[in-house]
């Protein structure tokens, strides 16, 4: 009788600490959606464009602002990204209903020298899918017609200076103002363009990520 009743008791105790250790537990954290192309203010992308004649250029893209335009019933968040070039560029984006969508393009400080987009140039899906096409057609730089078409697929491996990723691979064939231009874009999720390739007639460049704001995060902070 008192093994029975030793053996009920140690059986309760260690069914007490299993249940203290499953309610101590925190329940796992579910990933984020899928983003090939975030846009979190502050954060910036290094890169390295190498021409066909191998002439190599160093730049830096970043997220300057996020901001909801006045009297806006749809509060549609406009980011600005800034690239550092020679002469810096600007672009504003948005994301609505599963799409990236490129503004405006504005070169340098001159606000003369600004692309307006008409209508707002679908940049490219997201989060992206094997199989997805597209096509945008429109108006750039002084009212020259674009037409876009872009095709996905992947997932492929990449390898760039910042290292491997995983990516989705889109192409795109653009028609604009009589030439024909093949661009090719690989977006890894939550870092966002890892790889690209430009190919128009002879003359072509890829450009390769080096490094990110967000590759090494900072330790966590110690408790006190």
């Amino acid at each position: 009788m008192l093994k029975k009743l030793i053996a009920t008791i140690l059986v309760l105790t260690a069914s007490a600490h299993v249940a203290v250790g499953a309610a101590d537990k925190a329940p796992p954290k579910k990933p984020p959606p899928p983003d090939y192309f975030p846009l979190r203010v502050n954060d910036w992308w290094k890169y390295q464009s190498t021409t066909g004649e191998g002439k190599v250029t160093k730049f830096d893209t970043k997220v300057i602002s996020a901001e909801v335009r006045e009297n806006d019933p749809d509060k549609i968040v406009i980011y600005r990204v800034d690239t550092t070039t020679p002469t810096a560029i600007h672009d504003w984006y948005s994301k609505q209903q599963g799409w990236v969508m490129r503004h405006k393009e504005q070169y340098g400080d001159n606000e003369k020298m600004v692309v307006d987009y008409d209508p707002l140039y679908q940049w490219t899906k997201n989060p992206l899918v094997n199989g997805d096409t597209w096509t945008w057609t429109g108006k750039g730089m002084m009212g020259v017609n674009i037409e876009d078409n872009a095709t996905v697929s992947g997932p492929e491996e990449i390898y760039v200076p910042a290292g491997k990723y995983n990516c989705m691979k889109v192409v795109t064939k653009v028609k604009q103002g009589g030439s024909d231009v093949t661009k090719t874009y690989w977006f890894a999720n939550w870092i966002g363009l890892v790889k690209s390739a430009t190919q128009s007639g002879p003359v072509g460049s890829v450009t390769e990520l080096l490094d990110y704001s967000f590759k090494h995060p900072p330790p966590p902070k110690k408790k006190p």
